[in-house]
C-alpha cells in the first residue's frame, strides 16, 4: 500500500519561509542576527539620562532655555564681529546636541514619548535661538546695509552645499558612536564644533531682521540639514550598538521612523546639490575670466571681478589694471564665451598702470 509523504506544511499553502520573505525582510533578519542582542545596563542609562522626566524636567527646561539663549547671543556678537573664535565659543556653550541625541534614540527605539519630548525641546531651542539672532541684529547689525556687507561668517552659513551634508552625516555618527560610552563622553563637544546648530540659527534672526529673505531661508536650510542628517546618523549608529525596539510592532514601527528621516536627509539634500552646481559653475566660470583675460592682455591684473550666471547667461563685471591702450572689449567677451560655452554679459573698467616716485624738498 503506497503512503503518502509528509509534509510539514499544508500542501494548498506556499512555503512561508519562502514565499513571503521579502527583500527587506531578508535584510532586516541579517541586521538583526550581526546586531548587538542588547547593550549594556550603563550605555543604556546614558541614554535615558539625556532628558530628564518627573520633577527633573522644569530644572532642564530652564538650564536649557538660559544655554540656548546665551550660545545664540555669543554667536550672533561673534557673527557681526566676523570672529571664528567667538562663534567657536557659542558651539561650545549650545545644549541643542542633547535633544538631537534623545530625538535620534527615540527613532531607533520606537519611543513615542520620548520622541514628542526631544522634539518640543528642539523646537523650542530653535525658536529661541532665531529671536535672540534677530533682536541682536537690531541693537548692533545697522551696519550691514546690504549683503556685500554681511561679515564672512555670516555669508558662510547662507549658502549650504553638500559638503555640510557630509559633516553632518560624520558628526551625527560620531556622536551616536560617543553619547552610549560615558569613557568616551569628552569627545562630544568636538562634534558640537564639527557640526554648527546654533550659529546658522542666530544667522536666520540676524538676516530676516535685515530683510535679507533669501540667505536667511538658506540659513535655515543649513540647519535642518544638520538636524536631519544627525538624528538618521546617530541613530543607525545607536541601532547598530545594541538600541531598538523588541516587540514586533515597535519594530514595523522603527523602519517607518528610519524611513522618515531617511527621507528628511534626502530631502534637503535636493537643495544643497543645486547650491553646488551654482557654486561649481561660478568657479568655472571665474577660471574662464581670469584665464581669457591673461590671453587678451598678458600684461593685465584683475583687481575686482563679480561674475554670476542668470539662466543660462554670464553676467560679468571687472577692474582691470594695465599698461598702455585697452584691447577691444568684444574680443574679452568673445574668448570668455568660448571657454565658458554661453552667452556673456561683459562690463570693463580698464585703468592704466600708472607709478610715480617722485620728491619734494
Amino acid at each position: 500500500m503506497a503512503t503518502e509523504p509528509t509534509t510539514d506544511q499544508p500542501a494548498d499553502e506556499p512555503a512561508a519561509a519562502t514565499g513571503s520573505m521579502t527583500a527587506l525582510g531578508t535584510i532586516a533578519q541579517w541586521v538583526d542576527s550581526v546586531l548587538p542582542a542588547e547593550p549594556t545596563a550603563d550605555a543604556r542609562d546614558a541614554i535615558d539620562e539625556l532628558i530628564p522626566t518627573g520633577d527633573g524636567q522644569r530644572e532642564y527646561v530652564f538650564r536649557f532655555s538660559a544655554l540656548i539663549c546665551l550660545s545664540a547671543w555669543i554667536a550672533s556678537f561673534g557673527l557681526l564681529a566676523d570672529s571664528g573664535a567667538v562663534v567657536i565659543g557659542a558651539m561650545l556653550v549650545a545644549p541643542l546636541m542633547t535633544p538631537i541625541m534623545g530625538a535620534a534614540a527615540a527613532v531607533v527605539t520606537a519611543d513615542n514619548r520620548r520622541l514628542l519630548r526631544a522634539m518640543i525641546i528642539i523646537a523650542l531651542g530653535t525658536t529661541l535661538a532665531i529671536a535672540v539672532g534677530w533682536a541682536t541684529s537690531l541693537i548692533a547689525g545697522g551696519s550691514v546695509i546690504d549683503v556685500r556687507a554681511l561679515p564672512g561668517e555670516i555669508r558662510g552659513r547662507t549658502f549650504p552645499g553638500l559638503l555640510d551634508l557630509g559633516v553632518a552625516i560624520s558628526a551625527g555618527a560620531a556622536a551616536g558612536y560617543i553619547q552610549p560610552r560615558r569613557s568616551a563622553i569628552a569627545a562630544l563637544p568636538g562634534v558640537g564644533i564639527a557640526v554648527a546648530l546654533v550659529p546658522p540659527l542666530a544667522t536666520v534672526g540676524i538676516t530676516a531682521e535685515l530683510g535679507l529673505g533669501e540667505e536667511s531661508r538658506n540659513a535655515f536650510l543649513l540647519y535642518l540639514t544638520n538636524l536631519a542628517a544627525i538624528i538618521f546618523a546617530a541613530g543607525l549608529v545607536l541601532l547598530l550598538s545594541g538600541f531598538r525596539p523588541h516587540q514586533r510592532h515597535g519594530r514595523g514601527a522603527l523602519r517607518k521612523r528610519l524611513f522618515v528621516t531617511t527621507l528628511a536627509v534626502l530631502v534637503v539634500a535636493i537643495p544643497l546639490f543645486r547650491h553646488t552646481q551654482s557654486v561649481i559653475r561660478d568657479l568655472r566660470l571665474e577660471s574662464a575670466v581670469v584665464q581669457s583675460v591673461e590671453v587678451w592682455d598678458p600684461d593685465a591684473r584683475i583687481v575686482e571681478i563679480r561674475a554670476d550666471i542668470a539662466g543660462d547667461e554670464a553676467d560679468i563685471e571687472l577692474v582691470i589694471v594695465s599698461q598702455g591702450e585697452a584691447e577691444p572689449a568684444w574680443a574679452l567677451a568673445e574668448l570668455i564665451r568660448d571657454r565658458f560655452d554661453g552667452p556673456v554679459a561683459l562690463s570693463v573698467l580698464y585703468q592704466g598702470d600708472e607709478h610715480f616716485v617722485v620728491n619734494a624738498r
